[in-house]
């Protein structure tokens, strides 16, 4: 029997003007969840816990520095295995350079995310985004 497999995954997020707007990656490779906007996530490796996955993930797929983080916080599990976490960003122009896997990253609203994001990922974005505007107490 094959081994389950974990991934984890981050969405960092500010807040601008009651706006909440949100990072996503394009993959380099489109046989990894084609070429549309989606949530930074990947596998577990064998000697850490998910949330640590969800940021190392974050820092090789969108640049994130883990002191830009003001806060982060789990948003659920979802599509059996997957944990993800919303990060709040301090400075939204504060990233480095994403690694291979990615193509380019975006800033986007929900609607935007809703309208031009992976299909796969538009209902845990979805309920992100509603976590976050109570964490934010818009």
């Amino acid at each position: 029997m094959k081994p389950k497999i974990y991934r984890a995954g981050t969405i960092p997020y500010y807040v601008d003007n009651d706006n909440i707007i949100m990072m996503f990656m394009i993959p380099s490779n489109s046989k990894y969840g084609g070429d549309c906007p989606q949530i930074a996530k990947g596998k577990q490796e064998d000697d850490e816990d998910l949330s640590e996955t969800a940021i190392r993930e974050a820092e090789e797929e969108l640049g994130l520095k883990r002191n830009n983080i003001a806060n982060i916080f789990k948003v659920g599990t979802f599509l059996g295995r997957t944990e993800v976490y919303a990060a709040k960003i301090i400075t939204p122009m504060d990233f480095g350079i994403p690694n291979y896997e990615t193509k380019s990253t975006q800033w986007l609203t929900i609607e935007q995310f809703l309208d031009n994001g992976r299909d796969l990922h538009k209902q845990v974005v979805q309920e992100a985004y509603e976590i976050i505007i109570k964490k934010e107490d818009m």
